[in-house]
């Protein structure tokens, strides 16, 4: 036999079902996370954004990169759960993705949340300044 000849095994192992149920497990939850928890909180700011008439400054930017971060990281981690063989690790990894996309789900709604409070922080100045100004002190 050559030193550097293929060899190719039809009876390769099967992963393990723990394996299988950890990735289906794990897609099913990104699908719920996204449908239940991402697209509402975005429809949430927008709608907030819309009441306000664009007053409410929203760090799109900001969102959009956690977005993607955490997506991605999910999508690697779900990724190396179906390539693993071990089905202990296969669960820890679809935990570790379900926990990464819920997480930036949430993301926007406090990245929000903090712009309001600087915004507002902004705002009572602003106030104090036109209290003095209509009281003539």
């Amino acid at each position: 036999m050559p030193l550097f000849s293929r060899t190719t095994s039809y009876g390769a192992r099967p992963r393990p079902r723990a394996v299988w149920a950890a990735a289906i497990t794990g897609v099913v939850l990104l699908v719920l996370i996204v449908v239940g928890v991402l697209i509402p909180i975005l429809g949430l700011i927008g709608a907030a954004d819309g009441a306000t008439v664009g007053a409410l400054n929203v760090p799109v930017g900001g969102i959009v990169v956690a977005l993607l971060i955490g997506y991605v990281l999910a999508l690697l981690f779900l990724l190396g759960c179906v390539r693993s063989r071990n089905g202990a690790l296969s669960w820890v990894l679809a935990v570790a993705a379900v926990i990464s996309a819920l997480l930036v789900s949430l993301w926007p709604l406090l990245a929000v949340a903090f712009a309001g409070v600087d915004q507002a922080s902004d705002v009572v100045p602003f106030i104090q300044d036109l209290i003095s100004r209509v009281t003539g002190g």
